[in-house]
């Protein structure tokens, strides 16, 4: 594979409001083996490698970006403003693969709108290493072979120790010289007869797959009320890890982010339900009591001779497999309705079954705009994250939406085995707020003693002046205050009788902590619970929730 670069050859005015392709593209000195095709770049063989583009205008102002595209439809990294270099790293390409550079501007003035030679270019550099091979005329690559694993049936001596009566059934007389000794009783069904004739050593070079249905449920109560299965996404159990199997499991679930599982499980105890084990394909359910409190597909399963461990992550992480499915525009929505909306496509496309759960609206309605395939889903849900939407996921089912403000339940420092402490923090205030949407920009500042802390959000995807102006609006008085609250340790331990159940600690929740004499409202932002033969240790990160700052008001536009 070879390193390709092409260079912009004069100069384009575009039209203004819509993506355009960069025309007119020379060789990029330093990069010989550069192949263009209709202004792109055409790449060679398969590889990896890095990308680097840049566009420059005539006249700079308003909103001017550049982006790569693969294959003419797929937006590689993120677009950068005119002037500034963009890189994409560790991109996989195949043979024949193109690579664009499009041009965005919002600007009516036709200097604005005019991308000049000047910087204007997109390289792609291998980081892979080419490993040429050759053969001689007399290659023997003609030998083929099969692996047949057979075992023999071992008459008398051989005991069966399945619990089920499995027919064999053949509608046939099996005549043998000598008894056999199967403790089973069993029928050949094939729907046809057959004379068989068996030996004393039966040598039957028969293989077979066997496929068990069961009826999902919770297996026997182990280590504390928690228990393991595993299974395919639609429920069909593969197996079950009872505590003898098991050293260990720690699960958890966190707030507008993937949350994990992890097992060590002993290899020798199943040997046989290890190896089948496949990612993706099967899926790991925590149970406590008779309720799964966790579940999500198999990332990995690292398989040793006496250990294995098995990695898997709930259903979200699914999010960074989904290109975005429709190609819609939302008119004064709640972000949570669009989320909904989206998922449902998501999960059929994966074959997910388990419906979101959506709680009642309770931010602002706003214009939203989505391309399908333009990104991947994990992006889109992060601006509407900046638009209020809260996500979480439980026993592998979305919940979005805002819980209700009150607390669900009160903790006192003695039900915590750390210190809490008490802050004041500034670090992630901001009262200076511009917001730069699809075709406007818009600034909010809330009072904050005379200061302005100043920050820049972009939303893409939320176009219109309206819907920029309240989601200014409302940045700004989310982020203007000064903390002053009561602070845990990052996974502070909770006391083995703290009064509090796992149908509190969801993240989105908040709970009442009192310490040192004040009382401060926080928000259930991870959960992680550790278990084993000996011990049961529940694990939380609480973030105070954010007094809203003063109204903020617009400045200019």
């Amino acid at each position: 594979m070879s390193s390709m670069g092409m260079d912009k050859s004069g100069t384009q005015t575009v039209n203004s409001g819509a993506w355009v392709k960069l025309e007119g593209f020379t060789v990029r000195a330093g990069f010989p083996a550069t192949n263009i095709v209709n202004s792109t770049l055409v790449l060679d063989e398969s590889g990896v490698g890095d990308i680097e583009f840049r566009v420059s205008v005539q006249l700079t102002g308003d909103t001017q970006q550049v982006r790569v595209v693969h294959n003419g439809t797929t937006v590689l990294g993120s677009a950068v403003n005119q002037g500034v270099v963009g890189t994409v790293p560790g991109v996989s390409v195949s043979a024949g693969d193109t690579l664009e550079l499009q041009f965005y501007t919002n600007s009516a003035f036709t200097q604005r709108r005019t991308v000049t030679a000047t910087n204007t270019y997109v390289t792609f550099t291998q980081t892979t290493q080419d490993h040429p091979a050759g053969a001689g005329p007399n290659v023997g690559w003609f030998t083929s072979s099969t692996v047949n694993l057979e075992r023999a049936v071992q008459p008398e001596s051989t005991v069966v120790g399945w619990n089920v009566e499995a027919g064999i059934g053949k509608e046939a007389e099996a005549a043998a010289s000598r008894s056999i000794g199967w403790s089973t009783q069993a029928e050949l069904y094939v729907g046809q007869k057959y004379d068989v004739a068996a030996n004393p050593t039966i040598g039957w070079a028969v293989s077979a797959d066997i496929e068990v249905l069961r009826k999902a449920q919770p297996p026997e109560v182990l280590w504390e009320d928690t228990a393991v299965s595993l299974h395919t996404a639609d429920g069909r159990v593969l197996g079950t890890l009872l505590c003898d199997a098991m050293e260990g499991l720690v699960w958890g679930r966190e707030r507008r982010e993937v949350s994990g599982c992890e097992i060590v499980a002993l290899t020798q105890a199943d040997p046989e339900l290890i190896e089948d084990l496949r990612p993706w394909v099967h899926w790991v359910t925590v149970w406590h009591g008779q309720a799964p409190v966790w579940s999500g597909p198999i990332q990995s399963a690292t398989i040793g001779r006496t250990r294995t461990r098995i990695v898997a992550k709930d259903p979200a992480t699914f999010m960074w497999r989904t290109r975005v499915p429709i190609t819609y525009q939302w008119a004064d929505t709640d972000p949570t309705r669009i989320a909904e909306s989206v998922l449902g496509y998501m999960n059929e496309l994966h074959g997910l079954t388990a419906a979101p759960i959506v709680l009642p609206a309770v931010t602002e309605a706003f214009t939203y705009s989505a391309t399908s395939d333009s990104r991947m889903l994990h992006q889109m849900f992060d601006d509407l994250i900046k638009l209020g939407l809260e996500w979480t996921v439980v026993a592998g089912r979305f919940i979005l939406g805002k819980f209700p403000s009150g607390p669900v339940a009160s903790l006192a420092e003695c039900d915590f085995l750390v210190e809490i402490e008490r802050l004041r923090d500034g670090t992630a205030t901001f009262n200076d707020v511009r917001v730069q949407g699809q075709n406007w920009a818009q600034t909010a500042v809330a009072p904050l003693a005379g200061l302005r802390l100043q920050t820049l959000v972009s939303l893409d995807d939320v176009f219109g002046v309206s819907n920029i102006q309240k989601a200014a609006r409302l940045y700004a008085e989310e982020t203007s205050a000064i903390r002053d609250v009561l602070v845990l340790p990052s996974s502070a331990s909770l006391h083995p009788e703290a009064d509090i159940s796992l149908d509190d600690l969801i993240p989105g929740k908040n709970l009442l902590v009192q310490a040192q004499g004040v009382a401060s409202v926080m928000v259930v932002d991870q959960v992680s619970v550790s278990v084993s033969p000996s011990s049961f240790d529940t694990q939380v990160t609480l973030v105070a929730v954010q007094d809203r700052g003063e109204v903020a008001e617009l400045v200019g536009g």
